[in-house]
């Protein structure tokens, strides 16, 4: 099989079958990349008649499966941008089988969003959430392995950290509007935590005795511990007294982190008039351990973070930069 350009700047997929019969398929695509992937997706389907693979699964079907799935094993933010990124799908194409998702199709969708300028980080999350969505079809045996791997994300700047000062917390810790939200605010300045773990804190987690919190992020393997400020510990002391939940943060009874992340820009950040967003809470509690002179090992571990390449965005606020570092090296003796 090859790929090939004809009349004019179509692109055309040129075969002989196993009878011997030469074939000449349009790609529709005057795109290489979306041809080079229209063209494995060719290939696809005739390995899926060759290994028996179903092919033929609903795509509504298969959605109530992979929500099902991912309540039980996912994240609920996570759960929401899949949502999203299957929406941009169906607006590109609505799928009637499993089998009409292909890597050429989600090119396609990655296209569209970058002519809709929805922002290059956003754009790589939705279209890595329709490649884990597919790759979780062929873990299940719905359909055979594709090369998704042609669909590769979109080079982005790693920009510069923002985070607040201490003036700046003060400020937002005055706005609060209730003793919860003052809880929200040092959880995240103080303990480093993301809107979802905030949410799903529970009393059970906040172990006085030891004055530390225990983290698992929602339905994931992952957990930490995160020692306790001053601050903190006595804000918690004097929310446990008055708890009315198992839920260490009390602020109404949407407890989504995406009501976590709206409510408090809307609720605090703009009465504070601090520019502000909720996970810029996390990104001061790192700056400030870095800015202190705690490594990036140790910062690392106290955000929960996979990898220290994560972390790394935060070693330029050292206050040891590497010129001086370079002094640590031991003198040496020339030798003439």
């Amino acid at each position: 099989m090859a790929i090939k350009q004809l009349y004019g700047k179509t692109y055309y997929a040129d075969f002989t079958d196993t009878r011997g019969k030469r074939h000449r398929i349009s790609l529709q695509t005057t795109n290489l990349k979306i041809a080079q992937l229209k063209y494995g997706e060719i290939i696809h389907r005739r390995n899926a008649v060759k290994e028996q693979v179903s092919v033929d699964i609903p795509w509504d079907s298969f959605k109530d499966k992979l929500y099902q799935f991912m309540k039980r094993e996912r994240a609920e933010n996570t759960i929401e941008r899949t949502r999203i990124a299957i929406g941009h799908l169906e607006n590109v194409y609505k799928p009637k089988l499993l089998s009409d998702i292909s890597p050429a199709l989600v090119q396609e969708v990655k296209e569209k969003l970058i002519d809709l300028n929805l922002g290059k980080h956003n754009i790589n999350r939705l279209i890595q959430c329709l490649k884990a969505m597919m790759r979780h079809a062929e873990r299940w045996g719905l359909v055979p392995k594709q090369e998704w791997a042609g669909i590769t994300k979109i080079k982005t700047p790693k920009g510069r950290v923002v985070y607040h000062s201490v003036e700046e917390i003060n400020k937002l810790l005055t706005a609060c509007p209730s003793f919860g939200w003052k809880i929200v605010v040092l959880l995240g300045a103080d303990a480093g935590l993301r809107r979802g773990e905030m949410a799903q804190l529970r009393w059970q987690d906040v172990n006085f005795e030891h004055n530390q919190l225990y983290v698992a992020p929602d339905k994931t393997e992952n957990h930490r511990f995160v020692p306790m400020t001053a601050e903190l510990r006595k804000a918690l002391e004097k929310a446990k007294n008055s708890a009315k939940t198992e839920f260490v943060v009390e602020v109404g009874k949407n407890r989504t982190s995406k009501y976590f992340l709206t409510a408090f820009y809307r609720k605090i950040a703009k009465k504070a008039k601090v520019k502000s967003f909720l996970h810029k809470l996390r990104h001061t509690f790192a700056s400030h351990l870095v800015e202190n002179g705690v490594d990036l090992y140790r910062v690392s571990k106290l955000l929960g973070h996979s990898s220290i390449k994560m972390t790394e965005i935060y070693a330029h606020l050292s206050p040891k930069p590497l010129r001086e570092a370079i002094e640590y090296i031991p003198e040496k003796k020339i030798v003439e």
